[in-house]
């Protein structure tokens, strides 16, 4: 079996890829073990903000709704048949794509043999070239009593809501699925050995703290996890007690089987790259969260996946990941793009003089840019109801190079939330007219 390019994992990165590919007139066999979408589909992104938006729909829409004036009710029913049918269309349909573009599918686990040959099974596959995209799992804490615990990616996957939950860990994907099963109507207590959040200002972090107290999330904070039991965790701040003990205290890369043998050099974060996706193999590339980047997400899973299908068809492209943006599916949701380090000055505008978020009823929140000493945006913080939308057109705006004079004097939508971000920048000039001094 020989083929222009193998690809070896069906995620995000490797699914993307080998559409792209196939549909650029290369011969592509993809190898997945599992479900084509990976952590992304299955376990990751999609479960997780499915659940986010039962968790957040079921929370407030009485409280939205007496806003607006109407009578609301809802109760919890079969969402998690629902989240069920959404990945198992999600999975489906990225088969469809990849057999559509012409790519063909290899279920079982690969093994590198060589830098053109992967085995699956007792088939040995050929190409000129071979792309790792095989992704990360959930980093198990060296604590003993480990098996007493479920990782973050079966916490997206339970089929019930727990009486009780404690969640190890103080990062993006703990302080989502504390917040989800806690308005789902779980007792969550959150358990982080550091600062919660601990990358955000302080001021978005002060909000977010606000609203897990609200629902009901006990945050314990620089805590030592000493031991896990079957319905309790044990800490140097106390012992406490979850019918279901979840981790989520990061990640790490599947490094392919083989990779030793064919010499791939990797480190503690995943398989080392150049910004053209090569690895120090010819003819062997790595995308997506398996290489060793510090930021895993799936946007940039996808852009690799862009810039070596055109790269692998005679383009030169390469990564370029500044301004890249986060969003934290918590209520009020959370994005950030850029770097916090080079920022000399901030500007900011609420969303409480915001006339669409008024409108809405969903108030909490801000926008925050900061600026170099040349007034240049190189990063933002937006928090609050529609901050996965804003931070894409801030993003955009430090990928630019943007100016906040620039930014300032753009009119977008009025009414729209999107506002906020000029008027964010017109502080800069004192012209934010909507907010009180």
């Amino acid at each position: 079996m020989k083929y222009d390019v193998a690809v070896i994992g069906g995620g995000t990165a490797g699914y993307a890829a080998s559409i792209a590919l196939a549909r650029r007139g290369k011969s592509v066999a993809l190898i997945e073990r599992n479900r084509i979408g990976g952590v992304c589909v299955n376990y990751g992104c999609v479960p997780a903000i499915f659940l986010y938006d039962v968790s957040f729909l079921y929370s407030r829409s009485v409280e939205i709704a007496n806003y607006k004036g109407l009578y609301n009710e809802i109760e919890l029913d079969n969402f998690f048949q629902k989240r069920d049918e959404i990945i198992e269309y999600l999975s489906s349909a990225g088969r469809k794509l990849i057999e559509n573009a012409g790519g063909e599918i290899i279920e079982g686990e690969a093994e590198l043999v060589s830098r053109n040959a992967v085995k699956v099974g007792s088939t040995v596959v050929e190409a000129d070239k071979v792309v790792l995209a095989t992704g990360t799992s959930p980093k198990r804490p060296n604590v003993e009593g480990v098996e007493n615990a479920i990782s973050e990616d079966e916490a997206t996957r339970l089929n019930y809501v727990p009486a009780s939950m404690v969640v190890i860990g103080g990062g993006v994907g703990a302080v989502e699925l504390a917040q989800i099963y806690a308005r789902l109507g779980s007792s969550v207590t959150l358990v982080s050995r550091s600062k919660v959040l601990k990358f955000l200002t302080d001021n978005a972090r002060r909000i977010l703290l606000e609203s897990l107290d609200f629902d009901g999330v006990k945050v314990v904070e620089e805590a030592s996890v000493k031991r896990i039991n079957c319905c309790s965790v044990q800490t140097d701040k106390g012992t406490f007690e979850g019918d279901v003990i979840v981790y989520a205290v990061g990640r790490v890369s599947n490094i392919p089987k083989g990779s030793d043998h064919v010499g791939i050099k990797y480190d503690e974060n995943g398989i080392l790259v150049n910004d053209k996706l090569e690895t120090n193999v010819p003819g062997v590339y790595a995308i997506g969260d398996v290489t060793n980047r510090q930021a895993k997400l799936a946007h940039l899973a996808y852009l690799d996946a862009m810039v070596l299908a055109v790269n692998l068809t005679g383009g030169n492209e390469r990564v370029d990941y500044t301004g890249v943006p986060m969003v934290i599916y918590t209520d009020p949701m959370v994005a950030v793009a850029g770097d916090r380090q080079k920022v000399k000055r901030h500007v900011s505008f609420p969303f409480n003089a915001n006339t669409r978020a008024i409108i809405k009823g969903l108030r909490e929140g801000f926008v925050t840019l900061g600026l170099d000493d040349s007034g240049t945006i190189v990063y933002a913080e937006v928090v609050g109801d529609g901050a996965e939308e804003l931070i894409g057109i801030a993003s955009l705006a430090i990928r630019k190079g943007m100016h906040v004079r620039e930014l300032a004097f753009t009119a977008l939508p009025h009414p729209s939330l999107s506002e906020a971000l000029v008027n964010a920048a017109r502080a800069y000039f004192d012209l934010d007219v909507d907010s009180l001094k």
